[in-house]
């Protein structure tokens, strides 16, 4: 499975290394942990237990830097106009911290931002909120990968999205 030291991206709190794996109390047990440290975000320690599949399956291994460019590549989502289904899409996508699942949601997204922004409108709260959590998530996996700073990943996508849109 995972080692210590190994970089890995969990959840909603993007790339994290596995700074430890250790016993620790939790709800008056011992129990088998990995201690988790978020590379852009050095104050938060996480404690995934090695005992539950639900959280292990969080963690999941750093994509290689042609795969992230292959999901670059990818056709743009089709955009479901129902705002609820788009709402169950979009839990269900964070959720699963699919990398592909993410893009696609981020591309929709900005695409209904700038129809929106074309009337005079702005994003939904949740959506503005989804779109930010999926960000942080593929933000940190492209810059950890790329060996670029976080700040540059939107610039560094767009390029991406513009060279095959051409």
């Amino acid at each position: 499975m995972f080692q210590v030291g190994d970089a890995v991206s969990y959840g909603t709190s993007g790339v994290c290394t596995i700074a430890e794996k250790k016993s620790v109390k939790l709800a008056g047990r011992p129990c088998e942990c990995y201690i988790l440290r978020p590379v852009y975000d050095s104050t938060m320690k996480i404690c995934v237990p090695c005992d539950s599949q639900v959280l292990l399956q969080r963690m999941r291994a750093l994509p290689s830097k042609q795969e992230l460019l292959d999901l670059l590549q990818e056709p743009a989502p089709e955009h479901n106009p129902d705002p609820e289904a788009r709402k169950e899409q979009y839990r269900q996508t964070l959720q699963s911290g699919d990398r592909h699942d993410l893009l696609q949601m981020i591309r929709d997204i900005y695409t209904e931002r700038r129809h929106r922004h074309a009337m005079g409108k702005q994003l939904s709260a949740y959506e503005d909120t989804a779109l930010r959590e999926a960000q942080n998530i593929l933000h940190s996996e492209f810059a950890y990968t790329l060996g670029i700073d976080p700040q540059e990943v939107p610039d560094f996508i767009a390029g991406e999205l513009d060279k095959a849109a051409n």
